[in-house]
């Protein structure tokens, strides 16, 4: 099973990584057609900064669910690691829980907020705001599988860090 987990979650992280890039290099590329049209030109894209809007929000959360795949969120640790280790283990296991269940209840709200604005549609693009809302959802969903498979495959529950007294 958990070389099946391992397989899902690295596959995912792949995804997301390879998301990221093409985000970064369209908007590269909408920036620097937006610039050589508006100036060059002189017919600028009026859609663009639509675009890159739309591509900042999706940047947002695909990269926060690669960082909590590759446990890079900050935390502030000072207090826990002066704790004894079965006490941190059990702070540890709590944050893991608090953070799914955070995560679990903002996909939540995310799809009732998309539901909320799949009938307005931008008025530049034309398309659904509900494009620009995806995104929570799915990569809080993302996220949370991530602390999950993490969790389960290093038999840990410290979802943040790596632990540094074994580095």
């Amino acid at each position: 099973m958990t070389s099946f987990l391992v397989k899902v979650n690295s596959g995912l992280l792949t995804t997301e990584k390879v998301t990221i890039g093409v985000i970064l290099g369209v908007m590269a590329l909408l920036l620097t057609l937006g610039v050589a049209f508006r100036y060059l030109l002189g017919a600028p894209f009026v859609w663009s900064e639509s675009v890159s809007k739309l591509l900042i929000v999706w940047l947002t959360f695909v990269g926060t669910s690669v960082a909590f795949a590759e446990k890079q969120h900050i935390t502030v640790d000072s207090v826990v690691s002066a704790m004894p280790s079965s006490v941190r283990s059990v702070v540890h296991t709590l944050v893991l829980l608090i953070s799914i269940a955070i995560l679990g209840t903002m996909a939540f709200l995310g799809y009732e907020y998309c539901q909320t604005v799949v009938s307005s549609t931008s008025p530049i693009l034309g398309i659904s705001l509900a494009w620009f809302a995806y995104a929570m959802p799915l990569f809080f969903i993302f996220s949370a599988f991530h602390l999950i498979a993490n969790a389960i495959v290093e038999r840990s529950f410290n979802a943040f860090e790596t632990d540094m007294e074994n580095v």
